[in-house]
């Protein structure tokens, strides 16, 4: 269950990765790193300046690899159409194949060694076929194939539980043209009512495996979940 903790608006000559950059170093800076694992973005976000930030704040990043990066997804298909699958394997009732390599060159202002890429193909019951490339900081002694594809699928996770729940159940589309302010807190404030409602249902509603929580122990779990502890600010 993906919960929704911060926002970072962005306007005229801004741009949604230089968003995200200055998001990650807030949120680090106020949760600390062990908040998150990895970030898990789409392919917009697959840039030097974006990768090093995630980086710099002690983050790997798992990215969707598209064409505003046309020489590494050249690469990779060239090397995965002679290279068996590394692992085939069913979810539910579709059929899964990865290939997979970790020794790409970087781009020319990308500061990585190297760059894992992965394919997946999905095939579904009805034909269709679901292809995909994907870029990582993770290494393969880390991170298995299996794993790195159920990292990348999580990005619907976060489209379906963050955008799609914000959208169509919270209002979070409908913002009005007001002082630029008064737009933040209307979207802190629904932001922290979808959280609040998503830790209800998690609670009260018992979905999952894990057994139910008492207040205290959600509390306690959500606390440890976000990282360090900040002494308060007594200027």
């Amino acid at each position: 269950m993906s919960l929704s903790f911060d926002v970072q608006p962005h306007g005229l000559g801004d741009s949604e990765y230089a968003a995200g950059q200055r998001w990650l170093h807030r949120a680090v800076g106020n949760l600390g790193p062990r908040f998150a694992d990895c970030v898990v973005a789409d392919g917009e976000f697959a840039t030097a300046p974006f990768l090093h930030a995630a980086g710099d704040v002690g983050l790997k990043v798992v990215a969707r690899l598209k064409e505003n990066l046309p020489e590494l997804p050249a690469a990779a298909q060239k090397r995965f159409r002679s290279l068996k699958p590394k692992l085939r394997f069913g979810d539910g009732e579709d059929r899964v194949e990865i290939r997979d390599a970790d020794d790409f060159d970087p781009w020319e202002t990308l500061r990585w060694e190297t760059v894992r890429v992965t394919r997946y193909r999905q095939s579904k019951p009805n034909g269709e076929v679901i292809e995909a490339y994907w870029l990582t900081s993770f290494s393969s002694r880390r991170v298995s194939s299996r794993t790195l594809y159920r990292m990348a699928k999580s990005r619907w996770e976060i489209e379906n539980q963050g955008f799609n729940d914000g959208k169509n159940r919270h209002g979070m589309e409908h913002i009005g043209h007001h002082e630029p302010n008064r737009r933040l807190l209307q979207w802190l404030i629904t932001a922290l009512a979808l959280t609040i409602e998503r830790l209800y249902r998690l609670r009260y509603l018992h979905r999952g495996k894990h057994p139910v929580h008492t207040a205290a122990e959600l509390v306690l779990l959500l606390r440890l979940s976000l990282g360090r502890s900040r002494a308060p600010d007594s200027s």
